[in-house]
């Protein structure tokens, strides 16, 4: 999600992961393409590369494009605040698509805010990924259920600890990345804009909603981790403030992985430390049990005589998934897709033996199959179900 911390978050992937290791691409907004062909171009790019870790700006759903499962995660922000940073953005980042109006003074913040900025939803709608659902519907169904973590750029030290202790991760202490570097001129502007950014707020609230949701469940997640996660994020905390001390005024360039990021010499005494050392002591703890997230991926086919049919696996799950059919908050029936199916895309799964056949009721409304315990909707791309 753009400007939710990433400049920073990706020299933790770095050294997670390793450079060499990590595909970033961004899907880019307006592009319609199949999100399939835009991965395999990514990946020819990248050559014979062992890819152990996608990321970027994209939709949500690189699960299908791929036919593999994917531990997702993600940070938000609060959106008027995001909405600003991308617009000061333009004044430390030469590629920014608006830099010259920005800089000639053509387009102000405000407009900024009220006319260019995607009407209020652009987190909502990478989260909700290429969905024919209500958007603001479709998000929380996959922040609930597909993201296996998520956190908040304002929070980043606890979202950070949290994603971690749920993906296996060593401490990932860093030093942070403040890419929006503003003049006292440009500080102040930027200061005037979010008093007159409150008048606006309402223009934003799918993704307030959004927004509100992820602090919610940071919150629930965190407090399951009980008393141990805490003693450990504050003892992150103290390293993280050695780090910034270190650091004095010190600036560091965009990050891209174009090689691994090491720490500078000066962090040996933190990670020498109590503190990293209680860090990494809770982090080798064997993970509490979690709500496994579902990476659903198949699609409504047909409606024939009164049946609807295609197919459906959960990548994530070991044995068949189970939809059921609703309309609106009413479940109407159920099916488990475990049918033998010809095609080609259902073969790579389960020997095909992933398709489904339910018998739909006379005259009901719009309808959907959702993955069961979830609110997560079977993709319908030509809208059979309505």
């Amino acid at each position: 999600m753009p400007k939710t911390a990433g400049s920073t978050l990706r020299t933790v992937l770095s050294r997670q992961y390793g450079a060499r290791h990590v595909l970033y691409f961004d899907l880019g907004h307006g592009d319609t393409r199949p999100m399939a062909e835009m991965v395999a171009q990514a990946r020819a790019r990248a050559g014979a590369v062992d890819i152990r870790l996608y990321t970027g700006h994209q939709y949500l759903g690189l699960h299908a494009a791929l036919g593999e499962p994917c531990l997702y995660f993600t940070l938000l922000r609060d959106p008027v605040e995001r909405a600003l940073s991308e617009y000061f953005y333009a004044f430390s980042y030469p590629h920014h698509a608006q830099r010259a109006e920005i800089l000639s003074g053509a387009l102000g913040p405000m407009e900024f805010l009220t006319r260019r900025h995607g009407g209020g939803n652009a987190q909502a709608q990478q989260i909700g990924g290429r969905s024919r659902r209500p958007l603001l519907e479709a998000a929380l169904a996959n922040l609930h259920h597909t993201l296996a973590v998520v956190g908040v750029a304002e929070e980043f030290e606890r979202s950070l600890l949290l994603i971690a202790r749920r993906l296996g991760w060593s401490p990932p202490v860093h030093v942070a990345r403040n890419v929006t570097r503003l003049a006292p001129e440009q500080a102040a502007a930027r200061k005037v804009a979010r008093g007159e950014a409150a008048a606006h707020r309402g223009l934003f609230a799918t993704d307030q909603a959004l927004y509100a949701a992820a602090r919610a469940r940071l919150d629930a997640d965190c407090a399951a981790e009980g008393a141990d996660f805490e003693r450990a994020l504050a003892a992150f905390r103290r390293c993280q403030a050695a780090l910034a001390e270190g650091a004095g005024d010190a600036v560091f360039e965009r990050y891209e992985f174009r090689g691994d990021d090491a720490l500078p010499p000066w962090a040996a005494a933190v990670l020498a430390g109590p503190d990293h050392a209680e860090v990494a002591g809770f982090l080798a703890q064997p993970p509490r049990p979690f709500q496994p997230p579902v990476n659903l991926h198949g699609q409504v086919e047909r409606v024939e005589g009164g049946l609807v049919q295609g197919w459906a696996t959960d990548l994530m799950a070991l044995r068949p998934v189970t939809l059921r059919l609703m309309a609106g908050d009413t479940p109407l029936g159920a099916t488990r897709a475990q049918l033998f199916h010809p095609g080609e895309a259902p073969a790579r799964f389960a020997r095909g033996c992933c398709g489904f056949r339910l018998r739909l009721p006379e005259g009901a409304g719009p309808l959907r199959l959702v993955a069961e315990g979830t609110n997560i909707a079977l993709p319908d791309p030509d809208g059979l179900l309505g």
